[in-house]
Parts: structure tokens; C-alpha cells; sequence
């Protein structure tokens, strides 16, 4: 900034927000043009799509309503006790049941192990809220759990239940969600014309994606999976075999770092983040320069449900309602 104006700026302290806000200019990526005038960008088409529950979903309903109950008990304890790691976990339940009863019950199962093993000590985390912030849900699940948070009161007997109802769902393949995305990409292939249309994924529990991979081989479709496990030869070859004739990539956040997917223009967001800035860079695989076709990136969310939109380390959240 110094360089800028050596008088507006002469130290770090004259460095602050408001005086930095006049040599700020932010161009969107939309607005760009090539030497000829021409945008560099494909339009973009985006669209919220309200999931409802069906008749033949009612133990999963009866499944996301039980958790809401056992997380909004369990939020108000935490609070009143001042307990921050546990109200994250119980908003992380929240999310975890509307991505798929195969993540809650992948992270009910691990929590009654803890439970069941109160002699074990807790572990602190060391994450500063930066580095929370920049996880995505997946590495949130597994950071909280690893510390094997405090029990509540009467918690082992809820979670047994809860993970009794999610084992339900999951043994009889009860899914909304899964069921309006396969209708949606039926839908897709016949507005685009293309019976072989691509489709990248975005979840942000890796049982979720694990059982979306299931649910589309079932259903004759090929399937490749990125995430954070995966080393770099490993996403280059994921890469490679969604460019030739894979026809769904499931990704998550961590593991859709950085790549460039433009052979495909179709971006379904099976979860939604809790950071905004996470679903411009979902985009961001397909909606680049080069792209020839219009992108069209789908929210997915349940109707009549909530869910939390963003929370920090001092325990606030915001709740959205959907539908």
C-alpha cells in the first residue's frame, strides 16, 4: 500500500479498512471481455431445488426430526454449561442429517463409541477459528469427534436411539434426497439433449458421497469419487476418467481443490456449505474460461427443514428455513 501512496500509507497502522476502501477495485468475473469485446464467460444459470418428503420417506423424516429435537436439546445444554465444542457438534448433526441418514448414522456410530468409553480423556483442539473456518464438514466431524466431547445428559440413551432409526433408513435405501437428485438428472439429460450428460456432485460427508456412489453403480451409471484422502497422482487419474467417459464425479470440498472440470458444465450442490465463499469456488471447476456451454449449478435443500448457514468459534450460528 505504501507503494500505492507513500502519503496516504507511510506505516502499518495508517494501513486499515477504510482508507484502503478507495484503491479497492473489484471486477466480477462475469464483466470481463477479450480484446474483441467479447465476454470471456459463459452465462450462468443457478437454481434452488426444494426437496420434499414423500410418503415413502417417513422414517427418515421421523430420523431428521428426532435429531433436531436431540440437537436442539443438546445446543441449549451446551450453551447454558458454556460447552462451545459441544454446541458445534450438535449444529454439525444438523448438517450431517440433512446430507444423508448414511452420514448421521456414520457419525452416531462413532459417538456412542465415545460415549461408551468415558474413561478415556478429551482431547483440545487447537484450531484457531481460521483454521475451523477452512475445514470443510467432513474434517469438522472428524476434528470434533477426535476430541471426544463431554457427554450431555442422557445422551448414550438418544444416541442409541437416533442410530437405531438412521440403521433403518439406510438398510431400506430411504432417501429424498438421493431419489430428487436421480429425477433431476433425468431431467437435465432431456433439457440439454444429452442422453450422456455430466454431472459433478458436491457433498460434505464422505458417507454421503459413498453412498451416492452406490446409489448411481446401481443404477448403471459410472461413478469416480474425489475427496481429501486422495493424493495428487489419485485426483490426476479421477480427473482423467471423468475428462474421457465417467459420467458423475461426487466430490468434496477438499477434494475439489484446484482442479479444472470445464468438460463438464453441470454443478449439483447435494449439500449446502455453511461458507457462501465454498459455492463460487464449487462453480468454479466448470464456470471458467473456455467453458462453451451455459453452467447450470443446482442447490439442493430439504423443504420445511433447518439448517445452520455459518457459525463461528464463539458459538453464534444462524439457522436458515427452507421452503
Amino acid at each position: 500500500m505504501n507503494l500505492l501512496d507513500s502519503h496516504a500509507f507511510p506505516d502499518e497502522a495508517s494501513v486499515t479498512q477504510q482508507r484502503v476502501q478507495p484503491f479497492v477495485i473489484r471486477t466480477e468475473k462475469t464483466q470481463t471481455i477479450d480484446g474483441e469485446g467479447k465476454p470471456l464467460f459463459k452465462p450462468r444459470r443457478t437454481q434452488l431445488v426444494t426437496v420434499d418428503w414423500q410418503a415413502r420417506h417417513a422414517v427418515q423424516q421421523q430420523l431428521y426430526e428426532s435429531v433436531t429435537d436431540y440437537v436442539r436439546e443438546g445446543y441449549n445444554q451446551a450453551k447454558a454449561s458454556k460447552q462451545n465444542a459441544v454446541g458445534f457438534l450438535m449444529i454439525l448433526m444438523q448438517r450431517l442429517v440433512t446430507s444423508s441418514p448414511a452420514a448421521i448414522r456414520a457419525t452416531l456410530a462413532r459417538r456412542l463409541d465415545v460415549l461408551n468409553k468415558p474413561s478415556q480423556v478429551a482431547n483440545l483442539s487447537l484450531l484457531s477459528e481460521e483454521d475451523w473456518e477452512d475445514l470443510d464438514g467432513q474434517q469438522q466431524v472428524d476434528e470434533l469427534l477426535n476430541t471426544r466431547v463431554k457427554a450431555l445428559t442422557n445422551e448414550k440413551a438418544e444416541v442409541q436411539h437416533l442410530l437405531s432409526i438412521a440403521e433403518q433408513c439406510v438398510a431400506q435405501r430411504i432417501d429424498a434426497k438421493a431419489d430428487a437428485l436421480m429425477e433431476w438428472i433425468t431431467r437435465l439429460q432431456q433439457e440439454e439433449n444429452d442422453p450422456e450428460l455430466k454431472v459433478l456432485v458436491f457433498t460434505e460427508f464422505v458417507p454421503t458421497q459413498q453412498m451416492l456412489a452406490q446409489y448411481f453403480e446401481d443404477r448403471g451409471f459410472s461413478v469416480v469419487l474425489l475427496n481429501g484422502s486422495l493424493n495428487l497422482d489419485q485426483r490426476r487419474d479421477v480427473q482423467e476418467a471423468f475428462a474421457a467417459d465417467t459420467r458423475v464425479l461426487i466430490s468434496t470440498d477438499a477434494g475439489g481443490e484446484g482442479l479444472n472440470l470445464q468438460f463438464c458444465h453441470v454443478v449439483i450442490n447435494y449439500d449446502i456449505p455453511w461458507n457462501p465463499m465454498r459455492l463460487e469456488q464449487r462453480i468454479g471447476r466448470v464456470d471458467r474460461i473456455g467453458q462453451p456451454h451455459i453452467v447450470r449449478a443446482l442447490n439442493f435443500v430439504f423443504g420445511g427443514t433447518v439448517y445452520p448457514a455459518s457459525i463461528n468459534l464463539s458459538g453464534s450460528a444462524s439457522i436458515i428455513l427452507a421452503g
